[in-house]
Formats: C-alpha cells, sequence, structure tokens
C-alpha cells in the first residue's frame, strides 16, 4: 500500500468536490443580535458533542464481503468523493474559526472550531475506511494541489445549508433503507450513518440560523433567486452524481433514480423551513427533466464532433428549463416579509 499525491477515482469535472473560501471580514460583521438564544442553544449543543464515542478509531472497517473489480470501483469512488467533501468543509470551518478569532468574534470562532472537528472526525473515518479498501490520501497534500474557489458570503451561507441538509437526508435514508434489507450492508461504515447525519442536521441548522442573521438574503428577489439558483443547482449536481455514477446505490440494492429524487423531496421539504422559496417538485416537470438531463449527460460523454455539439446545445436547453420550473412561496419567506 502506498501513499498517493493524488485521490484516485477523483476525476476533475463539473462534479468533483472543491476548496472553497469566501468574505471572511464580512462574515465578522454577523450581528448575532436577533438571534441570539438560537445561536446559545446551537453552541451549546456543538460544545455537548454528542458523538465524541461514535467514531471509534479501533473499530475495523473493512468491507464484509468482496464484490466485483466494477463494484469495488464504485465503493471507492463513493468513499473518495464523500472523504475529499468532508475534508473540504474542515478547511472552510477551520478557516473561517481561525479568521474570526482573529478579528475578536470568539464566540463565532468556537462554533466554526466545533464544525470543524465533526468535519475532521468524518473525513478521518472515511479515511480510514479507503486505507482498508488499500488506498491511502494524503489530504494536506490534495488541498495544496487543488485549486481554492472563492464565493460570495451568501452564495456559502445558502450552499453549505444545502449541502449538510442533503447530506443528511442522503444518509438518513441509506440508513434506513440498510436497517430494512441488512443483507445489502456490506461494509461497517454505513452501521455508522445513523447518528453521523445528526451532525449534518446540526451543521445545517447553523447555516440557517446564520443566514437569519442576514435578513436581507431572504427578502425580495434576492431572495428568490438564491433560492432557485442554489436549490436548481445543488439537486443538479446531486441528480449527475447518484444517477449517472449509480453502480455504487445498485449495490445497496437500491434504486438510484427513485434515491436521488427522494433526497431532493425530503431537501427540498427541509429547506422551505430556511429559505423563502422553494421549487414545486410535485407538480411541475422538474424531476421529469433531471431524467433527460442525465440521459444527455451520458450521451455526451460518449459523443463527439457536431453530435457533441448538438448535445451540449440541448443539455443547456435542458438546464435553462429546469432552473425555470414553479417555485413556492414558504413560511419562512412569509415571516421575513412582515419582520
Amino acid at each position: 500500500m502506498t501513499a498517493t499525491p493524488a485521490a484516485p477515482h477523483l476525476r476533475e469535472d463539473l462534479l468533483t468536490p472543491r476548496f472553497y473560501t469566501t468574505e471572511i471580514e464580512k462574515a465578522a460583521r454577523t450581528s448575532l443580535h436577533h438571534q441570539r438564544p438560537a445561536f446559545e442553544a446551537m453552541l451549546a449543543e456543538m460544545q455537548a458533542d454528542y458523538n465524541r464515542d461514535h467514531f471509534d478509531r479501533r473499530v475495523p472497517l473493512d468491507r464484509l464481503r468482496d464484490l466485483s473489480a466494477e463494484e469495488k470501483e464504485a465503493y471507492e469512488s463513493y468513499l473518495v468523493r464523500s472523504c475529499v467533501s468532508e475534508f473540504s468543509g474542515f478547511l472552510l470551518f477551520k478557516e473561517l474559526s481561525r479568521r474570526l478569532k482573529q478579528a475578536s468574534r470568539p464566540e463565532l470562532s468556537e462554533l466554526f472550531q466545533l464544525m470543524a472537528r465533526d468535519e475532521a472526525r468524518h473525513a478521518g473515518f472515511l479515511n480510514r475506511a479507503l486505507v482498508a479498501e488499500g488506498i491511502m490520501i494524503d489530504l494536506p497534500s490534495l488541498s495544496t494541489k487543488r485549486p481554492i474557489t472563492w464565493f460570495p458570503l451568501s452564495w456559502v451561507l445558502y450552499s453549505v445549508y444545502l449541502s449538510e441538509k442533503i447530506g443528511y437526508w442522503r444518509y438518513i435514508l441509506i440508513d434506513r433503507h440498510l436497517k430494512a434489507n441488512p443483507g445489502n450492508n456490506f461494509a461497517p461504515l454505513f452501521d455508522f450513518f445513523e447518528p453521523w447525519c445528526q451532525d449534518e442536521n446540526r451543521h445545517g441548522d447553523i447555516f440557517n440560523m446564520l443566514i437569519r442573521c442576514w435578513p436581507q438574503l431572504r427578502r425580495g428577489l434576492r431572495g428568490k433567486l438564491l433560492s432557485r439558483f442554489f436549490l436548481w443547482s445543488v439537486f443538479l449536481t446531486h441528480s449527475l452524481t447518484v444517477c449517472e455514477r449509480g453502480n455504487f446505490y445498485k449495490i445497496l440494492g437500491m434504486d438510484p433514480n427513485l434515491f436521488d429524487a427522494e433526497v431532493m423531496r425530503q431537501t427540498n421539504r427541509t429547506a422551505s423551513r430556511a429559505f423563502p422559496w422553494v421549487f414545486d417538485l410535485e407538480t411541475s416537470d422538474f424531476v421529469d427533466l433531471r431524467d433527460r438531463i442525465v440521459a444527455t449527460f451520458r450521451q455526451m460523454k460518449q459523443a463527439g464532433g457536431l453530435q457533441k455539439l448538438g448535445l451540449k446545445l440541448r443539455f443547456a436547453s435542458l438546464l435553462l428549463r429546469q432552473v425555470s420550473q414553479p417555485m413556492r412561496a414558504t413560511e419562512a419567506g412569509a415571516q421575513e416579509a412582515t419582520a
């Protein structure tokens, strides 16, 4: 087993996990005045560290049964992408914590430090599962080789909220499926998903609170555009990842398309507590367009020349139709409008 400077199974495309930074000086101006009770409650919950003993490094994470070469690649690809995503969250939260401390915001700094702690545990646990597969990733080295993407603070607040909540629904739905179908549980890693997902849920609630600290982010046209763009972009990335790379879910005995649709529905419902607008997934063509987008994406990878150009145009047209699907106002938005 040898260490590799780059992560195997991590193709460079629009689905590849990224490393991020943001307007940290602006983040330091976050006012907790109207959210003080929620902030204190969340900080206390994070300090309690309910999962302190959950990620036991002594627990073996070797697979319980053999997989075919194709299945093994799908499982390892899932581990690599998940590990890099968690490590990306750790780096963002760690940098925010460090810089907020320098800006004399110790309470906010501690909150981000505690979230960084959770992300580091998640990445470390996934890395241990990769070591059990004979793969070693030098995460600190990887972070110096991949580009850092800068996002405005509003983008980070919306996108991280959604990534944490969609992560919760991914973990909990896999956990429920495997408890109902224990014969499909081929790795001990999955036994840790139920408490693990509560970290994701808490982080999402923290970012909901942070969004409320900037009420202008949920008002008027700006709130509607932010809701539309980030719900759509997160759902699109999830659909392409799950449906176009669905072999991992098939090993678990899950239908990738049905799993993706349920994750979107549940995340959309959860987001209605935070965002002023969410997609109307039940009566619109959003999910049907998902199927056509995924099919076209697959065709694009196999085509060349003029055929590929035509498919790219079709892909862009489908994306435009999907992002333009109807939305509905939420109670969270109504409360903000009357505040």
